[in-house]
């Protein structure tokens, strides 16, 4: 009954009172169904008494009438005094005859009783038998017709009679089976009341029954969970967050309310723990913020951290310049020969947590490093592998091994403080980058100095140069201006880029309108020779003015160095030659 009563607890309120509800509407279903069951039995009665034996008996009492009408039709038939009267009694006769065999036909349908098919068995020889004497006796009358003496013998002999009585007795009966057959259908359908009316009542009480034990059930399945959690709820008020709370795995409204409560512990309990982490967290970080370098940072860290988590042993790496991981601080720490202090990505685990980039924890590990001190040594419980990871890098690896194992409130705190060691590492090397930044900066700056005055002194070099290179330009220039003969000096192109004015009045140009024209257009025939020979002197060459007429010149050509972007240059003298 205990065991029943807990299965009914877990079902959810609803479904306790869906299942009390239930049960009074099935039990006024059954009596519904009882009733109605009780009704078609007795419509199924009703139906089958009034097709196989009222309508069976009407279909006799009519085949009855129409055998009176056999024997009345046949009397008139032998007492008719004319053809027409005798005729009119045959069809009659006839008519009744047929009308029988029919009501008979329909009869036999609803005989389904041994007693009433053997008496309309008997009827149907009996009937044969009348109707060969009605037809024999149809035959003396049309054989005699107005002195029937002898069919009015033959229809008035025993043996007509007596088939005829027989078939009457034979309906008879069969109308007295179908009658008693209606009166034993009518006793058991009010038999079938009866019974009825006791399975009703029978019903009701069971009924009432099962919802008093229900009610009493589901009543008891609601206040024991209550009183239970209520019971817990007092202990929880009075601080007793350990004690268990019971209904949890209930899936009804019982175990949502366990589990509220569950979850209320749970508060507790982790405020609890975040109060612990957080605060020891703090106490730690307080300590890192004074490190200056990485080695001075990793040393408070495990000194500050495996006191606070019950650790034996404790070991620090830091990425080194070639991506290894080199010890640089530790706890509890003896060295060892057979120990290495430096360890590749995917090496060990200090290389398996890098690679992985999250923690490992190993829960009695074999063949490890024994927790020594001055008293004696042994192997530790649980060791834990955090990675310090900042921004997908991974910058250290804390390693820490305990004789105990680590509780969630131990890994939380290495969670909460690998986060503030990572922060503190990225500060740390940022500064330490800045101020090797600064260093260089400083050093570079110096080295600037320096070259601004070198290019400082460069540049006033540069410019006396110029000045000297333009006062000499202005020599040359006012030297080529003042000569009697026209000189010009020409790109390799042959485009004039510079003449002086001797040379524009010798082919009629204004000035400064022969500079960017080309030589050709000057010696039509003969610029090409000017550059082609070399140091040319004297030569009669065939030019042509402005104005377009030829004039005859005596040319010399010396070529010119190449000087900047200009090329190769060439410097023609111009003099008209004397004819």
């Amino acid at each position: 009954m205990q065991a029943f009563l807990v299965f009914i607890e877990r079902f959810r309120l609803t479904t306790k009172l869906v299942i009390g509800f239930s049960i009074g509407i099935v039990l006024a279903i059954a009596i519904g169904i009882n009733a109605l069951s009780s009704l078609s039995d007795l419509e199924a009665d009703m139906e089958r008494m009034y097709e196989f034996d009222l309508m069976g008996i009407s279909h006799i009492k009519e085949a009855n009438i129409n055998l009176i009408y056999m024997g009345r039709a046949m009397r008139q038939m032998m007492i008719a005094q004319d053809d027409l009267t005798r005729d009119r009694a045959r069809a009659q006769v006839t008519a009744a005859r047929e009308t029988l065999r029919r009501e008979m036909a329909e009869a036999q349908k609803n005989f389904y009783r041994a007693e009433t098919q053997a008496r309309s068995e008997q009827f149907n020889r009996d009937f044969a038998k009348m109707t060969e004497n009605f037809e024999h006796a149809i035959a003396l009358i049309d054989k005699e017709k107005s002195n029937p003496s002898e069919a009015a013998r033959f229809i008035t002999s025993a043996d007509f009679i007596n088939t005829v009585n027989a078939a009457d007795d034979d309906l008879t009966a069969l109308s007295k089976v179908k009658e008693q057959g209606s009166k034993a259908t009518i006793d058991l359908a009010r038999k079938q009341t009866e019974n009825a009316r006791r399975d009703a009542l029978l019903i009701v009480i069971i009924g009432l029954l099962l919802c008093v034990g229900c009610g009493i059930l589901i009543g008891a399945s609601i206040k024991h969970p209550n009183d239970r959690l209520r019971n817990s709820v007092e202990d929880l008020a009075a601080g007793k967050v350990e004690a268990p709370i019971p209904h949890t795995d209930y899936p009804n409204e019982i175990g949502v309310l366990a589990r509220a409560i569950g979850v209320l512990q749970g508060i507790y309990r982790q405020a609890d723990e975040q109060h612990w982490v957080k605060s020891h967290a703090a106490e730690i970080a307080a300590q890192l913020q004074q490190a200056e370098d990485f080695t001075a940072l990793a040393q408070a860290a495990v000194s500050a951290l495996a006191p606070v988590i019950g650790a034996g042993h404790g070991a620090f790496y830091v990425a080194d310049s070639e991506d290894n991981y080199v010890l640089l601080a530790s706890y509890g720490y003896r060295e060892r020969k057979s120990l290495s202090g430096s360890f590749r990505v995917g090496e060990g685990l200090v290389g398996q947590c890098v690679m992985e980039k999250a923690p490992i924890l190993l829960t009695a590990p074999r063949d490890y490093i024994r927790i020594g001190s001055g008293l004696g040594d042994g192997p530790p419980a649980s060791i834990i592998v955090q990675p310090i990871v900042h921004n997908d890098r991974v910058l250290g690896v804390l390693e820490m091994a305990s004789f105990q194992n680590f509780t969630g409130r131990h890994q939380a705190l290495l969670e909460a403080l690998t986060q503030a060691l990572a922060t503190n590492m990225a500060i740390l090397e940022r500064n330490l980058r800045t101020r090797e930044l600064l260093a260089a900066t400083q050093e570079q700056a110096v080295r600037m100095e320096k070259q601004a005055a070198q290019l400082e002194e460069q540049q006033v070099e540069m410019e006396a140069q110029q000045a000297e290179l333009l006062e000499t330009e202005n020599w040359f220039r006012s030297i080529i201006e003042m000569a009697p003969d026209g000189m010009l000096v020409a790109d390799a192109g042959g485009k004039i880029l510079l003449c002086n004015p001797s040379a524009e009045k010798l082919f009629g140009y204004e000035t400064g309108e022969m500079v960017g024209r080309r030589l050709d257009q000057l010696l039509p025939q003969s610029s090409r020779e000017v550059f082609r020979l070399d140091g040319l002197a004297g030569c009669e060459l065939v030019g042509s003015c402005k104005d377009g007429h030829a004039i005859t010149v005596a040319a010399s050509a010396n070529p010119l160095p190449s000087i900047g972007h200009r090329g190769k240059c060439v410097s023609v003298s111009l003099r008209e030659a004397a004819t």
